[in-house]
């Protein structure tokens, strides 16, 4: 029965590993939080209510699905991921940033990417989520982040602002997005993302 559905033999055995002293770079987004003054900024996943990547400490993945097996696993989708390509991230939920991360520990490849152990941003930029949607990282750069309920900060070029005002999207407080972007860099000690 070996290979069929009801076959519960864990992938992992028939897979070589390789071991690395160097980490695996790829690429991810965030989302963001912070105070309405544009402080305490939190880079947190774009998909469920994972934890918060806390500056100057290395992201530790854990099993969001309550199982007793150390993140991440190859018969799980747990695990810090990151793409090879920044177009793959073009599909995101809701990402305010764009950024270059390196992931280590057990590290495990796939089709689009890795899904890893630890990891820590090494670059970052904001971008505006509808420029990113429909033209990737080659978009516009935003000018301004909206805060709104929740402390969700959402970076804006300036058209992009004026349509989501039309749609509902209606920020509570507008910050200047350069020296939100500064305060991230410093706040997480990295470089700034140069496209």
């Amino acid at each position: 029965m070996s290979g069929t559905v009801g076959d519960r033999t864990s992938l992992a055995r028939h897979l070589t590993t390789d071991v690395s002293t160097e980490p695996v770079l790829a690429w991810r987004t965030w989302a963001l939080s912070g105070r309405r003054d544009g402080t305490d900024l939190l880079l947190r996943p774009v998909a469920g209510r994972s934890r918060p990547w806390r500056p100057r400490e290395p992201a530790e993945a854990a099993c969001k699905h309550a199982r007793l097996h150390a993140a991440p696993n190859v018969d799980c989708s747990c695990g810090l991921h990151g793409t090879r390509a920044i177009d793959v991230l073009r599909w995101a939920r809701s990402p305010a940033v764009l950024g270059r991360v390196a992931l280590w520990g057990r590290v495990i490849e796939h089709d689009l990417g890795f899904r890893a152990q630890y990891g820590y941003p090494q670059v970052l930029g904001l971008v505006c989520r509808f420029c990113f949607w429909q033209w990737g990282p080659l978009g516009s750069r935003p000018t301004v982040v909206g805060w709104f309920p929740r402390d969700e900060l959402v970076p804006f070029c300036n058209p992009h602002l004026d349509l989501a005002r039309r749609y509902g999207m209606h920020p509570r407080r507008l910050l200047a997005a350069g020296p939100v972007e500064v305060r991230l860099r410093d706040t997480y000690a990295v470089d700034a993302l140069v496209l």
